[in-house]
Parts: structure tokens; C-alpha cells; sequence
């Protein structure tokens, strides 16, 4: 009888192919495999064969890492070069925290002490938080006052397991079996035995060249279901526990994300003696340093997939611009997006050092503590004499004026919901695209098709756009600032292309003064007259306007007041083309809620 080969997973297919392998059987030359019992016992064979073949087939793409889709899959191949999936990330704020002592002992405690898992609470979106400090803090206490400076503090709450080991069970394991425990908070203490009072502090091991068999490290990594385990060293790369040691691990569960931004705390723990252990009563005053900012959810399939690869390749050494983004990413979670590049790129060239520009999320750029305290780590994965230098972003808004022209005898629907469905329209098209991001483009032709495809009535659109820039003067100086929008700016020889929100500066603190360009590269400062909205110009050529280059440059601005409350002022100007890059450092944010959609019947 000859083989016949099946080749395709279709039931049908495989079905027939059954049929002509069993007609190549002389027995079966004339039988009607449609119409009797036969054609079900084919079906069988079918569906099984058919299954099978599909059951493999998922089998086989759960093996690689490209093709892999259940998480417990893809963490495990990520295992197999090294790499560990970040955790959920407690989001950290740091504080000032100072107590004044209330009580009447006599004498009064010469110790205050904190004791790991007491913290403090915010009110951020209208819920309750808990931040803590996970390690014990103390500080003396001079004059009635105790000062905690530069404290950081993590949202969450404090969990402790304890095990007490037993070498004869083989299937002992030390389980972090919580949802939302954040690993880089993991602290391992281990005691001779249960009821000691002294204990070593093991540390988490990132790799082992430099281990020996006294090193007092543990390991830590993901398994099924989004939980963790920690293994301890087998007395070649680590100390290996022993019969009765008592292990105590403690991390926090923090609900990620979802309070950056907070910065108002107040104490709610308890402070004691640290030579009783009585508890003390006291004041308190929290000023804060940073706001809270660095909680993210745990790393998704899509980012294991590519940070694990990137990893690999960087193998904890920074040497090309792309290890620099995988070490950053595993450093601070809490990135939207990141670029890296040599600072020989730079305008102009800064040579020796290594550029990082970081995009957080829910925020425009990083606090100054938390920049220094990420070049401090890179230092570390640095070769040679490169410096590492983390950079704000340079936000770069695109807002949008649109003219949408429609056809009333198409649609039933007002004039705003017209323009609500073409703001809809154009939000999903900048979440689905590459538009917001390092090296974004922003295409003009695009956004004018999502806009006419919003709804079948619209019959045109007439789209401008407009850059803005946004930075915050430093008050009551004499300043130079520049601001580079990267993107040449219409060069008009009638009417100016930039312009300014309003500002205080010293020379005339009596009026709100704004900027604008007088075409030919200089920079003018001219207020309102309050009965004719004339404009009067209190001073020209405060700064110089690069058409060619995009950049302005303002000198010798004292700003006593911004525009806002914060104090930010906002530059907007027209570029050349309606087609918008971004390079470097700058990022590219559509900003829709100060765009302007209008709908008009035609």
C-alpha cells in the first residue's frame, strides 16, 4: 500500500487524505466512503489525527522564546540565559522626618528606633496608602529631637515568613507565594536556630563570579503562577544552610503603580527606646525631598520576551548604547520609554560619556536624587573611562487645529459628537502607533485620514499644527535659557511664528509681558494695552530665533512669575512642514487637550 503524506492541519484535508490513501488499497478500489460506517470510523481517525498534529504544534512553539505565549513558558526560557523577570515595583517617595520627643522620662531615651514595616499614610486620588521603611532606622536624640534624613519610604505593607530548615525534607522550598511582592525589597535574615538573638544578613546574588563557599547570598527567581522562590547556596556558590538554622524573609506587597505622584505623608507609626523597647510619645514634622515615583506592574510577556534577549547580549557590562537601556530598564521599572546614545552625537559633542534620557511614567522627567542615584548604579556596569550622564527628556508637543467639514445629510449626529468621535479616532491611532515616543515621527497625512475615517459623514479636514515647549525659569535670576525644538520653524517675512504665555519679569512687574519673534531673528517682550489689546514693546532683542536649526535662545530674562502656578511658561511656534521628528533626547507628545477639533456642515 503506498504512504500518502499528510501536510495540512485542515480536518477536511486530512479526512481526504485518509480516503486516497485507502483507495490505493485494491480492497477498497470500489467502496463508497461517504455513505457508510466507514466514513465515521474516518472521521475519528481525522479528528484525532488533527488534534494531535494541533497539539504539537502548540507544544513545539511553547519551546522557543519567540513563539512562547503562556508566561510560566516564557519566564523559564528567559531562566535558561540568565534573565529574571522584574517584579511588581513598590512605587518610593523620600522624606525629611523629624520627632520631637513629648514624654517625662527621666532620663529621656538617648535612641530613637523605627522598626521596619511602621510607616506613614497618603491620600492620593481619594484612597488611603501605606508607606513604609523596610529596614529598622534609628537616630540619637539631641535636645528633644531626633532627625531622619533622606528616608525612603515604599508603599505597601510589610509581610515576614519565618521556616525553620529541615535538610531531610527534599521537598523543603521557601516560597514568596503573594501577588504584588516586590522582589528588589526582599530582605533574608538567617539564625543559628529559632529563638536566637543574633543572625546573618544574606544578600541576593546577581551572579556568581565573584561567590566562594562562606558567601552569605541567596537566590531568587519566578515560577508557576507569578509566584517566587528562594534557593540558598549548595557550599560552592554560597554558604549552604544548615539543620535548624531559622530563616526570616521579609518584602513588601505594594499596589505598584498606582501612587506615583504622591507627595503629602503623615506619620502613623510607632517610635521607641531603642535600650527598652518602651514606647515613646512624640511630634512629628514630614517635609518631603522626592515625590513618590518607581512602581510599576510586574514585567509583561511582550518586555520579557525582548529585555530577555537584550540582557543576554549585554551580559551586565555596559559597552554599546543598547546595554545601557537593558541595565536602565532593569534598574527603574518605571520607564515609558528610553534612548541612549553616545555623547559624541550630542550638539555639540560631548566626548567620554554615555547619554540616557528617560521618559517615567506618569511624569515629564525624573527628580534630581533619583538621576544621581541611577548614575551611581550604572557606574558599576561601566567599562574604561566612559561616564554615564541620566538626562531629562526634551518634551515636544505637537497640538492640533482641525477644521472638519461634514455632510448633515449622512449622519444623524451633532456637531460634537462628530468631534468627540475624531478625537476618539486620532487617541487611538497615537495609543496604536509609534507617534509618542524617543525618535517619534508625528505624520500629518496620517492623523488627516484617521481624522476622515472617524465617520462616514466627514468630507474633509483642515489640520495645522503647532510646536510648543514648555520650561519652568528659574525665579528671581538673570537667566540664559534655550529651548531646541530640533524641527525647522516657518520662516515668514509678515507675521511673526512664535509666541508666548504670559510672564512677570522684574524690569516691569507691574504688567503681564509675553514673546514673539520679529521675523527677521530677534526676539521681542511687549505687554497688552488693558483698553485696546494693542501690543506695546517694552524691550527688544531679548533673545535670538533660529529658523534654519529650530532653536530660541532668550538672554538676561529676570521672571519674577510664570504663567501658571507652577510657574511654567509656554513657548509655541509654526514649523515649516506639517511632518515632525524627534532626535536624541527629544520626545513626541500629541497633546490633545490642548488641541482644538471644530465640526462644521457643509
Amino acid at each position: 500500500m503506498p504512504y500518502t503524506q499528510v501536510a495540512n492541519l485542515d480536518f477536511a484535508d486530512i479526512k481526504s487524505a485518509l480516503i486516497e490513501y485507502m483507495r490505493a488499497n485494491t480492497d477498497f478500489t470500489d467502496y463508497d466512503f461517504q455513505g457508510s460506517v466507514l466514513s465515521n470510523l474516518l472521521d475519528v481517525l481525522a479528528y484525532n489525527t488533527y488534534y494531535t498534529a494541533f497539539n504539537a504544534n502548540m507544544v513545539v512553539n511553547e519551546l522557543f522564546l519567540d513563539s512562547a505565549t503562556l508566561r510560566d513558558n516564557v519566564v523559564a526560557l528567559a531562566k535558561q540565559i540568565g534573565y529574571r523577570p522584574r517584579s511588581t515595583t513598590a512605587p518610593r517617595a523620600r522624606v525629611n522626618f523629624e520627632l520631637t520627643y513629648s514624654g517625662n522620662l527621666n532620663p529621656p531615651p538617648k535612641t530613637i528606633l523605627m522598626r521596619k514595616g511602621t510607616g506613614f499614610v497618603t491620600n492620593f486620588d481619594s484612597n488611603l496608602y501605606q508607606y513604609v521603611i523596610i529596614d529598622d532606622q534609628e537616630a540619637p536624640l539631641t535636645g528633644g529631637v531626633a532627625t531622619f534624613d533622606n528616608l525612603d519610604i515604599y508603599e505597601g505593607t510589610l509581610v515576614t515568613n519565618y521556616y525553620t530548615v529541615n535538610t531531610a525534607l527534599q521537598s523543603q522550598r521557601f516560597l514568596i507565594s503573594n501577588a504584588g511582592a516586590d522582589i528588589s525589597t526582599l530582605r533574608v535574615k538567617v539564625y543559628q536556630a529559632q529563638g536566637n538573638t543574633t543572625y546573618e544578613t544574606y544578600e541576593s546574588a546577581e551572579n556568581i563570579l565573584s561567590l566562594s563557599k562562606t558567601s552569605k547570598v541567596f537566590y531568587v527567581e519566578e515560577i508557576e503562577d507569578q509566584q517566587y522562590e528562594i534557593f540558598f547556596g549548595d557550599g560552592v556558590y554560597g554558604k549552604k544552610l544548615e539543620n535548624g538554622n531559622y530563616v526570616e524573609i521579609s518584602y513588601l506587597i505594594t499596589s505598584a503603580g498606582a501612587t506615583n505622584g504622591a507627595s503629602t505623608f503623615t506619620y502613623a507609626g510607632i517610635v521607641t527606646d531603642k535600650a527598652t523597647g518602651n514606647t515613646l510619645t512624640y511630634d512629628t514634622a514630614v517635609t518631603l525631598v522626592e515625590a513618590s515615583n518607581g512602581g510599576a506592574d510586574a514585567e509583561s510577556i511582550a518586555s520579557i520576551k525582548t529585555s530577555a534577549v537584550k540582557a543576554f547580549s549585554a551580559q551586565d557590562r555596559a559597552v554599546t548604547a543598547g546595554d545601557y537601556e537593558s541595565i536602565v530598564r532593569k534598574l527603574y521599572p518605571a520607564i515609558s520609554d528610553i534612548i541612549t546614545f553616545g555623547g559624541e552625537e550630542d550638539d555639540p559633542p560631548e566626548f567620554g560619556k554615555v547619554k540616557v534620557a528617560i521618559k517615567p511614567q506618569n511624569a515629564t522627567s525624573l527628580s534630581q536624587v533619583t538621576k544621581l542615584d541611577l548614575e551611581k548604579k550604572l557606574r558599576k556596569y561601566t567599562v574604561a573611562s566612559i561616564t554615564p550622564q541620566i538626562i531629562d527628556p526634551s518634551i515636544l508637543y505637537v497640538e492640533l487645529t482641525s477644521r472638519i467639514g461634514y455632510d448633515t445629510a449622512k449622519t444623524t449626529l451633532t456637531t460634537a459628537e462628530i468631534q468627540t468621535k475624531a478625537t476618539t479616532a486620532v487617541q487611538e491611532y497615537i495609543d496604536s502607533s509609534q507617534t509618542e515616543k524617543f525618535n517619534g515621527k508625528f505624520r500629518h497625512s496620517k492623523f488627516a485620514a484617521v481624522i476622515d475615517g472617524s465617520d462616514a459623514s466627514i468630507t474633509s479636514n483642515l489640520t495645522e499644527v503647532t510646536l510648543r515647549k514648555d520650561f519652568y525659569p528659574t525665579l528671581n535670576s538673570s537667566f540664559y535659557y534655550e529651548l531646541c525644538f530640533v524641527n525647522e520653524f516657518k520662516d515668514s517675512c509678515d507675521d511673526p511664528v512664535m509666541k508666548s504665555t504670559g510672564f512677570i519679569v522684574s524690569e516691569y512687574p507691574a504688567f503681564t509681558v509675553y514673546l514673539e519673534d520679529d521675523t527677521n531673528g530677534k526676539i521681542d517682550l511687549y505687554r497688552l494695552n488693558p483698553l485696546t489689546s494693542e501690543k506695546i514693546y517694552v524691550k527688544k532683542g531679548v533673545g535670538d530665533i533660529n529658523y534654519k536649526k529650530g532653536e530660541i535662545k532668550l538672554y538676561d530674562l529676570t521672571v519674577i512669575q510664570g504663567s501658571f502656578s507652577d510657574n511654567k511658561i509656554e513657548v509655541r511656534v509654526e514649523p515649516a512642514s506639517r511632518d515632525v521628528n524627534a532626535v536624541r533626547e527629544v520626545y513626541l507628545d500629541v497633546d490633545l487637550s490642548n488641541s482644538n477639533f471644530g465640526a462644521y456642515p457643509e
